[in-house]
């Protein structure tokens, strides 16, 4: 899979990683996504999260339980992409 084929549902699982909500969002002329977490749980062997391992836009933990669960992140490059591909100017990460 390339950038330029990322599928909706994808990107639908990427916002979910980040806490993806309306309510989040700040401007109108530069819009702001505020994310509270980064994280996907998922099994190991989940295609969609390896492809955006390959494509630089995820990592992987190195930890996972006995049945194969582990935590998929978002680097800044995915950050920058699912902004671009949701309209925000920037999505900024709070703690």
């Amino acid at each position: 899979m390339s950038r330029n084929r990322i599928e909706l549902e994808t990107i639908e699982e990427m916002q979910h990683c980040i806490g993806f909500s309306k309510n989040r969002v700040t401007g109108t002329k530069h819009r702001v996504m505020y994310s509270y977490r980064n994280h996907y749980c998922d099994h190991i062997d989940n295609a969609m999260w390896g492809n955006l391992v390959e494509l630089g836009l995820a990592t992987q933990s190195i930890c996972k339980d006995l049945n194969g669960i582990t935590y998929f992140h978002l680097t800044k490059d995915g950050f920058s992409l699912l902004a671009d591909l949701c309209g925000f100017e920037k999505i900024i990460e709070i703690d």
